[in-house]
């Protein structure tokens, strides 16, 4: 996107601020695109049947795709009037017709390529679905320069290539999963689509729900209500949730990882894994996050040009909830590798709308930065406490596995 960004700003006008308001809306696209490589890949690893393996690959291909089908047709219908009432007809113009159509027909093979890459990880072949996107920026760069400049397809050609290039990983991840025996597309069973589509749905809204409460806490901040509003203490606070997604952007690389990993090993031999897992990464965090309390205002001012309480404190606060933030993400590595989904998505929303607004309403209040930025701590102190009772009320129960039972899945 920031390829394309770049090159689409050479245009001029509000053309590039056009784009990045419609990235901005396919939103939910990327949350479903994530949610399903997450299943995908932990339905995959969970098949220890290697006869039904092909199977297994080809139905979660299957179902995949026709995600992607229905979410592709929504958005041609209603991304072009939620476009122009957004920045108005006129600005918009460029981006209806050929520009969406072709955007929107991508976004299946997306889906299908993001959610190969997640099954070859599971299956121990990570560095091919990582060569395939390491190769997707120099292709979108020279695809966009022939057909946006050369061939003259303006906004069209870049929404072209970024067809172009989802269909080739697509091709070639599906590729390298025949090598492993996934040789077919075939007709999803109906327990395991149903365990599918409901995970996803539970796992999306987990990955959405962050950025709505993001989105939440600017429209605090900038509300004039509250004493002690000022554009400095919303700039700061701005300026901090990008600093913080910066920082945390490792965290859930690690939840994912981990997800993937544990499948292969008993619930009951899990537990030793995560305290040394534990054990051995909170040295590493603690020091980051020293740093981090050490350096808030040298960081504010070098490269924010930021100062003042509203900053330092909000530095602060996030480098104290570094470890817990880590122990949270090993623990949610957890739930996902046993298909408890709903149990954490429900445990984070709990933790996100219930107890971050709180904080910042009082703090916003009183005009007080302490108070405010608790919303950053307390609410993963609660999933912290929360996710390891769902944990052992999993290992107690009778099926350890909501995957379905019957079928290629074991």
């Amino acid at each position: 996107m920031q390829i394309d960004l770049a090159m689409i700003a050479r245009s001029g006008g509000r053309v590039a601020g056009a784009f990045a308001v419609l990235m901005r809306m396919t939103l939910l696209d990327v949350a479903l695109t994530i949610a399903l490589a997450s299943v995908a890949g932990i339905a995959a690893a969970h098949a220890t049947d290697r006869d039904h393996l092909g199977s297994v690959v080809g139905q979660l291909c299957v179902l995949v795709t026709a995600v992607g089908v229905v979410t592709s047709a929504l958005g041609f219908f209603a991304y072009p009037p939620l476009l122009a009432q957004l920045i108005g007809t006129e600005e918009a113009a460029p981006l209806i017709g050929q520009p969406i159509f072709w955007l929107v027909a991508g976004t299946p093979l997306r889906m299908l390529a993001n959610a190969q890459g997640f099954v070859l990880h599971a299956f121990g072949q990570g560095s091919v679905a990582f060569r395939s996107k390491l190769a997707e920026a120099p292709s979108k760069f020279i695809l966009n320069f022939l057909l946006m400049d050369a061939l003259g397809f303006d906004l069209a050609g870049c929404m072209i290539a970024g067809f172009v290039i989802a269909a080739a990983s697509s091709l070639w991840l599906w590729l390298r999963l025949r090598e492993l025996g996934a040789w077919s597309f075939d007709w999803p069973e109906r327990a395991f689509a149903r365990w599918f589509l409901w995970t996803t749905f539970w796992e999306s809204h987990r990955i959405l729900s962050p950025q709505a409460a993001m989105l939440l806490a600017l429209a605090l901040f900038s509300s004039t209500r509250f004493s002690g509003y000022g554009v400095d203490r919303l700039d700061a606070f701005a300026a901090g949730q990008a600093f913080m997604l910066f920082v945390l952007s490792p965290m859930p690389v690690l939840t994912r990882f981990l997800a993937l990993r544990l499948t292969a090993v008993a619930p009951q031999k899990q537990s030793p894994a995560l305290i040394k897992l534990a054990q051995s990464g909170a040295p590493i965090v603690s020091i980051i996050a020293i740093s981090l309390f050490i350096g808030r205002d040298w960081i504010g001012d070098s490269l924010y040009h930021q100062h003042g309480s509203w900053w330092s404190t909000f530095i602060a606060v996030l480098s104290l909830s570094l470890p817990i933030r880590y122990f949270g993400c090993v623990s949610r590595g957890a739930m996902l590798a046993r298909g408890r989904f709903p149990e954490l998505a429900m445990i984070d929303a709990f933790a996100q709308w219930l107890l971050t607004p709180l904080f910042l309403f009082l703090g916003l209040s009183a005009d007080a930065p302490w108070l405010a930025y608790l919303s950053l701590i307390i609410p993963e102190v609660a999933c912290v406490c929360l996710i390891p009772v769902a944990l052992c009320r999993s290992r107690n129960s009778a099926s350890l596995s909501p995957l379905p039972s019957e079928g290629p899945i074991r």
